[in-house]
């Protein structure tokens, strides 16, 4: 909860004019975009993440997604330990009940971004 109170302020939700029935898109703010989603690539790389940022849907927070994959096939996790987005304690939650194989790195939310070589490496694991 803590989290999500801090996340909060740093949000903001529009009416999507795609879907007029309702539906709300979430972006995370430009002035917070760099420290919140991308805090360990240059400015200038999040600048253009943030230029490119595709809504979030808020109703996929409280929708059930169906059968779980990771409930009949291997999964692994890398673990964003500065990922202010979603917490790494919450990652480690999924990751343990998934029974993922999981790699931890000191990278923002987009560590795949930032620790390309970590990435690739758990990807080549998985593959192998």
């Amino acid at each position: 909860m803590e989290h999500q109170r801090r996340l909060a302020p740093r949000l903001v939700s529009r009416k999507s004019p795609a879907h007029p029935g309702g539906l709300v898109d979430g972006y995370i703010k430009k002035k917070f975009f760099h420290d919140v989603f991308a805090g360990d690539v240059p400015k200038s790389t999040a600048d253009l993440m943030y230029a490119g940022q595709r809504p979030a849907d808020a109703r996929t927070l409280g929708e059930p997604s169906g059968a779980p994959a990771w409930k009949t096939i291997p999964s692994y996790y890398l673990v964003a330990r500065n990922d202010q987005v979603l917490p790494a304690e919450a990652q480690r939650f999924m990751a343990r009940r998934a029974g993922s194989q999981v790699r931890e790195v000191g990278a923002s939310h987009v560590a795949m971004i930032s620790q390309p070589a970590v990435t690739a490496d758990l990807i080549k694991r998985a593959a192998g």
